[in-house]
């Protein structure tokens, strides 16, 4: 019979894994995961719905034992696991050893790569410096958005997953050294990470809001006093301001705002406020506050509290 392996999974990553693996007809042992706090994709509950419908056992915990499991994919999984490490494959979304660390692709793309990649590695004392025992890499498409990045990473991630239990089941399973040469590390990654730096050049910006969407909470701006986040966006012309500064509107057209870049300019095409309402922006005079500004708005605010 088959190895049936057990799952170790989180966010909307794990949810897409956990179903690609059963459309591929591999029903796992069992399924372990917990709720992670601002989920926007509420992947616990649908992995809950998906497995309880499909017949699959969900255990929820951060601290699974895994002395009778014959091997355990994890993917997303966020708590260090003490025992059974020999048992276990970590999935890495980069070509280790390249990127490790924290949210590896979002740093790749980010900085203009365009192959997505899986490394299928055992957990060691270092931070993703465990033997190899795979890799998979495919293209990215210059907009490939968020959503369809997790998607596609969860269908490599399958594909490994299949080849890796043949291995199991033959008796071939084997992992070699992973080496240290070449190696980079990208940094996590944290809700200040949103907020967009408009003195960066106009690609890169629009970029960034891509690749914020869902299943995080999209990027963000501050404009009078409000953080919106904006959810899509597009380059602009690249104008030839004398007084560039960037994060201000040169013009409102049909509601979407030009804005000044670092380099270049971005229309905005959507955005909402933090209740979920769609924004009209209305005033040409007004300005998305940057990291060298944001302590005016600050100030200001304070002086107005101040007695007289």
């Amino acid at each position: 019979m088959p190895t049936a392996p057990t799952l170790l999974v989180t966010g909307y990553k794990g949810l897409r894994f956990v179903q690609d693996l059963a459309a591929r007809g591999v029903k796992p042992r069992r399924v372990v995961s917990y709720r992670q706090r601002g989920d926007a994709s509420h992947s616990f509950d649908a992995l809950a719905a998906y497995c309880n419908k499909a017949g699959i056992t969900l255990e929820e915990t951060k601290h699974p034992n895994l002395s009778e499991d014959t091997i355990a994919f994890l993917v997303g999984w966020q708590f260090l696991l003490k025992d059974h490490l020999d048992r276990c494959v970590v999935f890495h979304d980069s070509e280790l050893p390249k990127l490790r660390g924290f949210s590896p692709t979002i740093t790749a793309l980010l900085t203009g790569a365009n192959e997505l990649h899986v490394t299928a590695i055992q957990p060691a004392d270092g931070v993703d410096t465990g033997p190899i025992y795979g890799a998979i890499k495919r293209p990215a498409a210059a907009d490939i958005t968020l959503r369809d990045l997790i998607e596609t990473q969860a269908e490599m991630m399958t594909d490994l997953s299949v080849e890796l239990l043949k291995r199991v089941d033959a008796g071939t399973l084997r992992a070699a050294a992973q080496s240290d040469r070449g190696d980079t590390y990208s940094l996590w990654r944290d809700h200040l990470d949103y907020f967009v730096d408009w003195r960066k050049a106009a690609p890169d910006i629009v970029r960034h809001i891509r690749l914020s969407g869902f299943p995080y909470e999209g990027a963000k701006g501050v404009l009078d006093g409000m953080t919106l986040t904006i959810e899509a966006a597009q380059e602009g012309p690249d104008l030839d301001f004398g007084n560039r500064d960037p994060g201000k509107f040169w013009q409102i057209l049909d509601g979407r705002p030009l804005v000044v870049c670092g380099t270049g300019t971005i229309w905005i095409d959507s955005a909402k406020t933090a209740d979920g309402r769609p924004y009209a922006f209305k005033k040409v005079r007004a300005r998305f506050l940057t990291a060298d500004t944001a302590w005016i708005h600050q100030a200001l605010q304070q002086t107005q509290k101040t007695p007289q």
